[in-house]
């Protein structure tokens, strides 16, 4: 579809968005409502999960450095760190390799039975983009999900969890058959390996309670809010039900800010990344994120470092999403 056809589609959609239109958006609490998820939970506790947070995008930043399928030096010290911290938590891991053009490259991939029946994956892509060190762009997600996993270290789950770190989720590949996420998508197929319900990460690091701070382009500026404290929740165009219930986990656990859609992956504006082949194939799939470029004009450049970030922000929001993951898990 030609960029001048998805602009004029989208501002269609949007222009419905609220009046019963294909655009679903619920939203719950007003924006700047902030808080955090657990009162009860020791102010040690955030204190830590922000220097954990800060840490592990510092090192795939600095460290790790450049991701990119074209440059990644130190690609083997990322995924022997991602098998450590999968262990650690009690999760077997596995590594799934794969061919994207004329290049090899893996995906890391655990699995932690549950007690009852069902699947649920949680997944994010840990590569960067060309010359960037897409800090917020992947690194945030990545951070993002392995706190989620360590945060299941002594928990026991109704479903069995499985996480997906994939590799190749930036361009050239993003959108394409050669992402990891589809790639490993396609073998868990042929294997049999039934996903009840996949949660996906995306960028998670910019959040400012501040006006005016969403930078929304043309035409999302005219339904999103202009705080940049809530977290965007989106499921596919024929997802509205399963956002809403996104919503409703989300509003039960936390007061943070949050704001849901359900419009198809396509439309400009809409953070279109690993969730795509979960819903391309048919499965329930709800991504979560800081809204990408739409807030973020620095994502996937230069100046997209670990050093602009607000980890205390992000730490109340990734608690929140911990939280939310829980339900989704049936953490007993």
């Amino acid at each position: 579809m030609k960029p001048q056809a998805k602009l004029a589609i989208t501002f269609a959609l949007v222009a419905l968005a609220g009046t019963g239109g294909v655009v679903h958006m619920t939203s719950l609490p007003k924006p700047g409502d902030t808080g955090f998820v657990r009162p009860e939970s020791p102010e040690y506790d955030v204190r830590l999960r922000t220097e954990r947070l800060r840490q592990s995008v510092i090192y795939q930043c600095d460290d790790i450095g450049r991701r990119s399928s074209r440059h990644f030096v130190q690609g083997e010290q990322l995924l022997q760190h991602f098998e450590e911290a999968l262990a650690a938590s009690g999760f077997k891991s596995e590594r799934h390799g794969y061919r994207a053009g004329n290049q090899g490259f893996e995906n890391v991939i655990g699995v932690k039975k549950g007690s009852g029946s069902g699947t649920l994956l949680i997944g994010t892509h840990y590569d960067s983009y060309s010359k960037s060190l897409c800090a917020n762009a992947s690194a945030t997600g990545v951070a993002t999900v392995l706190e989620i996993v360590r945060s299941l270290r002594s928990e026991d789950t109704d479903k069995t969890i499985i996480i997906g770190l994939f590799g190749t989720g930036e361009k050239p590949h993003r959108g394409r058959d050669t992402m990891g996420a589809n790639q490993w998508l396609l073998q868990a197929q042929k294997d049999g390996v039934q996903i009840d319900q996949a949660l996906i990460v995306s960028s998670f690091g910019k959040f400012n309670s501040g006006d005016g701070m969403q930078n929304s382009s043309f035409p999302w500026y005219l339904v999103y809010p202009k705080t940049a404290d809530w977290v965007g929740i989106y499921g596919g165009f024929t997802a509205k039900d399963e956002v809403k219930d996104a919503l409703g986990i989300w509003g039960r656990v936390t007061k943070m800010p949050a704001r849901g859609f359900a419009t198809p992956t396509w439309m400009m504006g809409i953070p279109a990344t690993d969730q795509v082949p979960f819903q391309d194939a048919g499965i329930p799939t709800i991504l979560f994120s800081d809204t990408g470029g739409e807030r973020d004009s620095n994502i996937r450049t230069k100046a997209d470092g670990p050093y602009d970030i607000d980890y205390d922000e992000m730490a109340l929001r990734v608690g929140a999403l911990v939280e939310v993951v829980k339900v989704y898990a049936g953490v007993s």
